[in-house]
């Protein structure tokens, strides 16, 4: 089961991103996506595969659908 952590505004994410990167294992590649919400502001939205369902719960990531590859980016 996919999981994934809204992070709210990317100007204010960087902290709390790094700290998921840093916990991440190469195993289990991890993504992001930057959604524009209102205006110029995006939000982060990290997306965990099945095989990094211990992190995903670490990081209280809530469950959701395999995400479409388009705009996905690997951490």
């Amino acid at each position: 089961m996919w999981h994934c952590k809204n992070l709210g505004d990317a100007m204010l994410s960087g902290i709390e991103l790094d700290k998921i990167k840093q916990q991440a294992k190469a195993d289990a590649p991890l993504f992001v996506r930057y959604v524009a919400k209102h205006g110029l502001h995006c939000e982060v939205i990290v997306y965990f595969p099945p095989a990094a369902s211990e992190l995903a719960k670490q990081c209280l990531a809530s469950p959701c659908l395999a995400p479409e590859q388009q705009d996905l980016t690997a951490l």
